[in-house]
């Protein structure tokens, strides 16, 4: 799903320039990247999807040994640091804004976002969010054995929800 047009794209931009030392310049690529996937990490952390920062380190250490200068781009080098900054700027400034990010990045040098709605009520949003990154991701094998693992569906059953779930993702 995808939210008003920009809006949630133009918070994470929002978010990610918080973390340029100096956010009126072009960024590298690699500190672009970096900035925003730390807001996406702590947008999400901040909605209760835990465990989201253990789960991201290996792709800021891949970035950052491919360009270790990029940390000069940024305002510290202390990532939990600045992922608490980030979560505390998301609560003040969206205490009530409850999507989850399920997937963020840059294309042709604009930030685009794809979220999911805040979990209804007695739904576990890190189940549901990581059925819908699965399913996100191409991996339906791997959405059918969760189902079939979490939630005791019949092979059937699970695979019905996860084209109802690539359905309201736009892929089917």
């Amino acid at each position: 799903m995808t939210g008003q047009p920009g809006k949630m794209s133009e918070i994470l931009k929002e978010m990610s320039a918080s973390l340029l030392r100096n956010p009126h310049k072009i960024p590298s690529s690699e500190a672009a990247h970096v900035a925003l996937f730390f807001a996406t990490g702590a947008w999400n952390e901040s909605v209760g999807l835990t465990h989201a920062r253990e789960g991201y380190q290996h792709v800021w250490e891949k970035i950052e040994t491919d360009n270790p200068a990029l940390w000069n781009e940024l305002k510290s080098s202390d990532v939990n640091r600045m992922i608490d900054e980030l979560i505390g700027y998301k609560k003040s400034r969206y205490p009530n804004d409850r999507r989850r990010i399920l997937v963020g990045g840059i294309l042709d040098g604009k930030v685009h976002v794809q979220w999911l709605p805040p979990a209804a009520p007695g739904v576990d949003p890190q189940w549901e969010t990581r059925l819908y990154g699965l399913v996100k991701t191409g991996d339906r094998m791997g959405a059918i054995r969760f189902l079939q693992t979490t939630r005791k569906m019949s092979r059937l059953q699970a695979a019905k929800r996860v084209d109802r779930v690539a359905t309201e993702l736009g892929m089917a």
